[in-house]
């Protein structure tokens, strides 16, 4: 069971939390240490707290909790940018929770610096989660692990309202090598040999050009 909120700490988030809160909304009831999503779950709702606290967590392969926050009253949780959630949400005490529309989501981010800080924040938790899951099932397969970066870039270039077949930023840089634990050179040779199967193309000025997505992510899923 996951331990108890911090009493001041959570005291003040709460009273904050109360007055962000508006409206009468459908609400759902949470029991203590009922999870209201978890990894592998399709995302598709955003969820305000309206009551009681969530520990949003990370859970790694080798069974480690990494928690990324607390989410108090007021706090909206469940966005991301990939198709499906790479977090868990645990209910900590009795909580409620309810619905957040798309609409008033975006219009939220345009007005609430904190809020957005999360959005942007989230993004490079999944991207992070993506690397470490792809290192471990990627291991000795090099086209495969960079396959499946590309994938993951390309859904997030969509999300985020981007072309989701041009990979605009420098993908051959030791950078990106030293990202997937691979040498340049291999690195490079995993490039071209999925240019060579007709998944990518150069682009020019150093881009890429994703020809064939879903036989990408078939092989970043071998």
């Amino acid at each position: 069971m996951l331990a108890a909120i911090p009493s001041e700490a959570s005291a003040s988030r709460l009273r904050e939390g109360r007055a962000r809160v508006r409206g009468p909304r459908s609400s759902r009831s949470l029991a203590r240490g009922e999870i209201l999503f978890q990894t592998g779950d399709k995302r598709g709702k955003l969820y305000r707290v309206e009551s009681g606290a969530l520990c949003h967590y990370l859970r790694w392969e080798d069974g480690r909790r990494e928690i990324v926050e607390f989410a108090f009253p007021g706090d909206i949780i469940g966005f991301g940018h990939l198709q499906s959630h790479v977090s868990t949400a645990q209910a900590m005490v009795e909580t409620t929770i309810s619905l957040v529309s798309e609409k008033e989501f975006d219009g939220l981010l345009k007005t609430d610096g904190q809020l957005a800080a999360r959005f942007a924040a989230a993004g490079d938790r999944e991207f992070e989660y993506l690397r470490e899951v792809t290192m471990k099932t990627g291991e000795g397969k090099p086209v495969e692990r960079v396959a499946s970066f590309l994938s993951a870039l390309s859904h997030m270039s969509e999300v985020e309202g981007r072309d989701p077949t041009l990979v605009a930023d420098e993908i051959t840089s030791g950078e990106v090598a030293e990202h997937l634990d691979l040498t340049l050179d291999v690195l490079v040779a995993a490039l071209r040999e999925l240019e060579r199967r007709g998944m990518v193309a150069a682009a020019g000025n150093g881009r890429l050009r994703i020809s064939d997505l879903p036989a990408l992510e078939k092989i970043g899923a071998a």
